[in-house]
């Protein structure tokens, strides 16, 4: 996938207001097949690394594939020698890969603007000022030295994905609406499974789930 462009004589910076969520490791394409092999979302000894990942797809000028190849070492040391937490983690990195350009894309497209190429070093100073004053304000006083030193668009990037990285509350955790379904149709499942449950193992109610369950996956896979 392209880094982000701009046309002559402009030059991509972040926004002033750089931002950056998480969807957690369930966003990342598997979700739903991890839930069906028994995972759950939200409790990945690796999530630290999921939400390292969805934030360097929103670090203007950080090239997919180093996100992509920093989430897979991440989580091998995160796992070690654990073989679940790996198989998941490596489902993840495996379905990032087959998504194609378009979740990379689009997050580049929020997190960068073009700027003259003579307001460069402003637009910087201005993104990182913002940064320390809102994470770290006792390092505020940084920032022109650290613009002098970032003074190329993937030094930049380099230089935001150290800090998210060292300042992780950085990173706003939010709920993925898709995943959260996906979670409560998994959970009708189990309380339908378990002795006196709600609904008996054939229930018509339990099939009808399992046939949408079916066909989201379905779905989702003929998408990649």
């Amino acid at each position: 996938c392209p880094n982000y462009r701009c046309s002559k004589g402009y030059s991509p910076v972040p926004k002033s207001r750089m931002k950056f969520t998480s969807k957690g490791c369930g966003a990342m394409g598997a979700g739903v097949m991890m839930m069906g092999m028994g995972g759950t979302s939200g409790k990945e000894k690796y999530g630290e690394c999921c939400d390292l990942w969805h934030a360097c797809y929103q670090v203007c000028g950080a090239p997919k594939q180093s996100c992509d190849d920093s989430y897979s070492q991440c989580s091998k040391a995160m796992c070690g020698a654990d073989e679940d937490c790996t198989k998941s983690a490596d489902v993840n990195g495996m379905m990032v890969k087959m998504g194609g350009c378009a979740a990379y894309d689009n997050a580049q497209q929020q997190a960068c603007e073009c700027t003259e190429k003579s307001k460069v070093e402003e637009k910087r100073a201005e993104a990182l000022r913002y940064f320390y004053k809102k994470h770290a304000p006792e390092n505020v006083d940084k920032v022109k030295q650290l613009v002098k030193k970032a003074d190329t668009s993937a030094k930049m990037a380099g230089l935001v994905r150290k800090l998210v990285k060292k300042y992780p509350k950085s990173i706003s955790k939010i709920v993925d609406p898709q995943q959260a379904m996906y979670e409560e149709m998994m959970n009708k499942h189990k309380a339908g499974d378990a002795p006196g449950g709600d609904f008996a193992p054939d229930a018509p109610e339990e099939k009808e789930v399992e046939e949408e369950m079916e066909e989201m996956i379905s779905d989702e896979t003929q998408e990649l």
